[in-house]
């Protein structure tokens, strides 16, 4: 994530960021009518490419941030003068800020950061979230309760976050992820970044190494009045949950094993029934995404091989059904391809669409360039397929100073992880103003 600008040295770009951060500092101490800082200034739509919102005089204005390309291969820890200022690779912003020695002193506002909202979305309320916290899944609403998947060096477990907005990580633990077997080992287990909730129950998941990757995932009852129950999931990656049903992306799930592809858990009576309901090509490179629109239409994906940029495709509720009585799998490249344009390491659901983050891998890992939309419009009766709307930017990342690493649901609305110098926090995007 790269400005498209030409090189200077590093003293030269301190100069000019030092300069937009004075533009702000001098417009953000009054308490005029429009503004009182950058922050009130959010409601203004996406600035000029190289300009930034900044409350001057009391009015948001557009102040030019005059940058060069900052590259944390340059100036975090190789450049001439790496290692010699508090911010040369071994600060506190350093890594947090994307490995750059620049993001400090970078105009920023305390929601969004540096990432830039873009036209027919508005920001609603912000919550701080623990670092720890990798998932996050909430309840229908309308009172809407958070639960949150907390990894650490000795554990993988389920938390109670409160009630959005008041999100708190909970004193102990609902019950942990790990499969009895493996409690004593858990730093040979790589937790899976899901969480999935289908009405009652959660569910999470993690793998080990070895031959197809075996893994288990654990479906727990948050209200405590069921036993948390084990079940086989080799290579499971994501998963997503809708009424009384998961759907897991990945090598098999409980009994049922057939390769990579979609497995549904059928949750509304025990024992549960395990389906798979979505058969990938044969060559692929992995595993991938999923998520399940509020109209019920899901998009499933993976890995394309050699490549391994992850592809998606969305299919309607009414063949998951099928799929599910016929026990015979959705063959997925024959269903509605979402036209993504590039990778993308994250998806949920965003009202009758679903959210992807997009990006690709670089020499500091995954650098995410937008959060967009896709909506999902079922198929006209008489058996039309269903419709997969274009692109639509919700949140665009100028710069690596401002990182999104989750994305999840709340009702309608999009939840979206934020991290900078600022701390990490749950940001509710809407649609509309």
């Amino acid at each position: 994530m790269r400005t498209d600008m030409k090189r200077m040295g590093t003293k030269g770009q301190r100069a000019a960021w030092m300069g937009a951060l004075l533009a702000v500092v001098l417009g953000g101490t009054g308490c005029g009518s429009e503004c009182v800082d950058t922050f009130d200034c959010r409601d203004k739509g996406t600035p000029a490419e190289g300009k930034a919102w900044a409350c001057v005089a009391e009015t948001c204005t557009q102040v030019t941030v005059d940058i060069e390309e900052v590259d944390a291969g340059t100036d975090a820890g190789t450049g001439s003068d790496a290692g010699t200022e508090p911010d040369g690779g071994t600060g506190t912003d350093a890594g947090t800020d994307g490995g750059t020695v620049a993001c400090a002193p970078l105009p920023r506002e305390q929601v969004l950061g540096t990432l830039q909202l873009q036209s027919g979305f508005s920001v609603a309320e912000s919550a701080e979230l623990s670092p720890e916290v990798v998932a996050v899944v909430s309840t229908p609403g309308p009172t809407h309760s958070l639960f949150g998947l907390r990894t650490t060096a000795t554990g993988r477990d389920f938390f109670a976050l409160g009630t959005w907005p008041d999100v708190t990580l909970g004193t102990a633990a609902l019950d942990t992820v790990l499969a009895p077997a493996d409690r004593a080992s858990a730093a040979d287990t790589y937790p899976s970044y899901f969480l999935a909730y289908d009405g009652t129950r959660l569910l999470a998941g993690y793998t080990k190494s070895g031959a197809g990757f075996p893994g288990s995932v654990a479906v727990v009852d948050p209200s405590g009045r069921d036993a948390a129950l084990y079940l086989n999931a080799p290579g499971n990656y994501t998963a997503a949950g809708t009424t009384d049903a998961f759907f897991v992306n990945g090598g098999g799930l409980d009994t049922v094993t057939d390769g990579l592809g979609v497995y549904a858990l059928v949750t509304s009576a025990k024992p549960y029934v395990a389906v798979k309901v979505a058969d990938f090509p044969a060559q692929v490179g992995g595993s991938g995404f999923t998520a399940v629109a509020d109209n019920g239409i899901a998009v499933f994906g993976y890995s394309e091989p050699d490549t391994y940029v992850n592809v998606a495709y969305a299919v309607s509720s009414t063949k998951l059904g099928e799929a599910l009585a016929s026990r015979t799998p959705v063959v997925l490249t024959n269903e509605p391809k979402v036209d993504v344009g590039s990778d993308f390491n994250a998806a949920a659901s965003f009202g009758n669409g679903v959210a992807l983050a997009r990006g690709a891998y670089g020499a500091t890992g995954f650098g995410v360039t937008d959060v967009s939309r896709f909506s999902l419009t079922p198929g006209l009766g008489g058996g039309q397929p269903i419709s997969v709307g274009t692109r639509v930017a919700v949140l665009n990342a100028a710069d690596a100073c401002t990182s999104v690493d989750l994305l999840s649901s709340l009702g309608a609305d999009l939840l979206v992880g934020v991290k900078d110098v600022n701390g990490r926090r749950l940001v509710r995007i809407r649609q509309g103003p």
